[in-house]
């Protein structure tokens, strides 16, 4: 049988919903080692590049899905029959850069938080990741309000900005109060934290019914990936802000650094622990910056979004939690940035990902209904 986590009580905090991660004379919780579960498995994950893909230097790889987030207009545009479009060709010509399965050794990660025996906030500092007891007043309904989705083109994602203000936003009104806490006690350097009025549901009944089964890096390396996250501002938002207000914040002294953290966690209406389709982490410490594949990806953001691939490395030590419930939220780091370091960057900080289909789940495992939610903080 699969490891299940313990039932732990969260420390008493002020906000409900809290889980205090470092009080005062903290000792590490350590979760009993269950000897009868394999200290790590063999899976298969899509999307690893090549050992023989090379790039010129400033080259990123085209990647256009707009065949696959805009309808069936999008998709006869990408094709253009006859003949198929430049677009397709290239996208095509680079998807063989890639490789359909690689089989991955995959680490259980309750077991490694138990091994290392350090503090929930010193683990996400090693790791880039770690997994939080907490207990959501959202419900299944919340999730959907307000839900990200693939927004291609401009016109699209102004309807989507335009219709998020005029409802009501459960991720922040309720959800961001509540993980406002674990915030602050995983980075207790934070000196702001932007929380969006919407998160990402995936799974049945909500707008993405898909997962992201290929690994990946949402938001690239380096501060210029971020063009696009920061190319439309909303003037009614005062947190709000554009790319260039952006880049002169990160340097006018009210902070040292910039992070985007992501708070993933299964959602209602799922009942049972996530068993088909978990996320799979890497310790970004185990990843060759050479590996690293840039890519300009078309079809999820107006005008395309940088963001990063890689290459499969036998040194690369991979981790999942693994019957995940909905009490339960893996938080890991997607960009980050620190005004000490200089580009080009020895060491990477952030984590690649994936969902995988795994061998073990039963033929009736529920399918997983998620949230992605993910903020910005600016820390000292």
């Amino acid at each position: 049988s699969r490891f299940k986590p313990p039932r732990r009580q969260p420390f008493p905090r002020g906000a409900p919903g809290c889980l205090r991660v470092d009080p005062p004379s903290w000792q590490p919780m350590t979760a009993p080692i269950q000897e009868n579960v394999p200290r790590s498995e063999e899976v298969s994950f899509n999307g690893f590049y090549k050992a023989e893909t090379t790039l010129k230097l400033g080259e990123r790889v085209h990647l256009d899905f707009s065949f696959f987030t805009s309808g069936c207009l999008g998709f006869l545009k990408f094709c253009c029959f006859p003949p198929c479009s430049g677009t397709c060709r290239r996208t095509l010509r680079n998807m063989t850069k890639q490789v359909p399965q690689t089989r991955v050794r995959i680490l259980d990660a309750r077991k490694k938080e138990a091994e290392e025996g350090l503090s929930k906030r010193e683990f996400f500092d090693t790791y880039g990741f770690v997994l939080l007891e907490h207990e959501t007043a959202m419900s299944a309904e919340d999730w959907l309000v307000n839900s990200a989705k693939p927004l291609p083109n401009e016109r699209d994602h102004e309807a989507f900005r335009v219709g998020t203000k005029a409802e009501k936003a459960p991720v922040r009104d309720i959800y961001a109060k509540e993980i406002d806490c674990l915030v602050r006690d995983l980075i207790p350097g934070a000196v702001e934290v932007v929380y969006p009025r919407f998160a990402l549901r995936r799974g049945p009944g909500g707008p993405n019914n898909f997962y992201g089964l290929g690994v990946h890096q949402d938001y690239g390396v380096y501060p210029e990936d971020l063009k696009s996250i920061f190319a439309l501002k909303d003037s009614s938002d005062p947190q709000s802000v554009d790319y260039a207000e952006w880049r002169a914040k990160l340097q006018d002294g009210s902070c040292e650094g910039f992070s985007i953290i992501n708070f993933w966690r299964p959602v209602l209406p799922m009942q049972s622990p996530v068993q088909n389709t978990p996320l799979a982490v890497c310790d970004p410490g185990t990843v060759e910056m050479d590996d690293i594949v840039p890519q300009d990806v078309y079809g999820f953001v107006p005008g395309g979004q940088h963001n990063v691939g890689v290459k499969f490395n036998a040194k690369q030590k991979w981790y999942y939690y693994p019957d995940m419930t909905k009490e339960e939220v893996l938080v890991f780091r997607q960009f980050h940035y620190d005004r000490e370091v200089s580009a080009p960057y020895s060491r990477l900080k952030t984590v690649f990902h994936t969902a995988f289909n795994h061998p073990g789940a039963p033929q009736n495992a529920e399918q997983r209904c998620s949230s992605e939610y993910r903020i910005y903080v600016y820390w000292k």
